[in-house]
């Protein structure tokens, strides 16, 4: 895949910061969530990253907080197809002002071992919260893939990290998707 074909949207809309409640698709209680590389809890702070097929990611998102939309996971891609890589997290710190500072990072690692993208810092939240502190966020980091006929056939791995500087607590998310050819 050529870097200028993984696409990083750092969106600043709130709307797609804050929206839906963990209740339904990650669990009442954070800590009754099954901890996988790509779904973890730590110190209360929860994080997910999910890798769907939904091209229409968002139109599903942006929906009212008591409607948490399921997003159609991937495993595969075939060339000439895509995907959206999506990372939430839940339940961040807040200081005495009502503020959270959560930082991210991400790397995608092609099937040869080199890097297609690498952002090793940057904010998912540095503000005052809206809504209730236990809704779902999304990072505003969106990756949308689209193998390409030059991109190395395999497993493709995304690793993120999510911390939550006011807690003190790093999530470090892996997961992977293979990229396969156009017919199977």
């Amino acid at each position: 895949m050529k870097s200028n074909l993984i696409a990083i949207l750092i969106y600043v809309s709130s709307s797609l910061l804050v929206n839906a409640e963990s209740r339904v698709w990650l669990g009442a209680e954070r800590n009754d969530w099954e901890h996988t590389e790509y779904r973890k809890v730590e110190n209360d702070f929860g994080g997910s990253l999910v890798i769907t097929s939904d091209l229409n990611w968002q139109q599903k998102w942006e929906t009212p907080p008591d409607n948490v939309p399921p997003f159609a996971e991937a495993e595969t891609v075939r060339v000439g197809e895509g995907i959206v890589i999506l990372t939430f997290f839940v339940n961040p710190k807040v200081n005495e002002y009502g503020q959270a500072s959560v930082r991210c990072a991400l790397k995608v690692t092609r099937p040869d071992g080199t890097e297609a993208a690498n952002y090793e810092s940057f904010w998912c939240l540095n503000d005052t919260p809206m809504g209730d502190i236990n809704n779902v966020r999304l990072s505003p980091a969106i990756i949308n893939f689209i193998g390409e006929e030059s991109d190395p056939l395999g497993e493709w791995v995304v690793e993120v990290n999510i911390h939550d500087v006011l807690r003190n607590t790093e999530l470090n998310l892996r997961r992977s998707f293979t990229l396969e050819p156009r017919n199977g």
